[in-house]
């Protein structure tokens, strides 16, 4: 899975749901440009469209049960990366790190 494709998971996942413009905020790309990465995740049923509750205008994107799941695939494995990666370092280093990476990919 591509990172902006896991990104918008995880946005939808975590938030309970995100509308377009949302996700391109989140991601720092144009709201037209979340369609294709959307269309790709509701393609593989990943993600799903529903109305927004308040705002009829505007879809909110959320995960689906099997996109819920391929995200637990992805975080368990990154996990596990992780672990081998950083078994040199120091726990206070460890932190640092994966304070650092959170900064930069949510």
């Amino acid at each position: 899975m591509r990172t902006r494709h896991h990104t918008v998971l995880l946005v939808a996942a975590d938030s309970g749901g995100r509308s377009q413009r949302e996700l391109g905020e989140v991601l720092g790309i144009d709201p037209s440009a979340v369609v294709a990465l959307v269309d790709d995740l509701e393609r593989d049923g990943l993600v799903r469209r529903e109305p927004h509750p308040d705002d009829r205008r505007t879809r909110l994107v959320v995960a689906t049960e099997a996109g819920r799941a391929r995200l637990a695939q992805t975080l368990a494995l990154a996990r596990s990366v992780d672990e081998d990666l950083l078994s040199e370092l120091t726990p206070a280093e460890r932190d640092t790190v994966l304070r650092l990476l959170r900064r930069i990919a949510p």
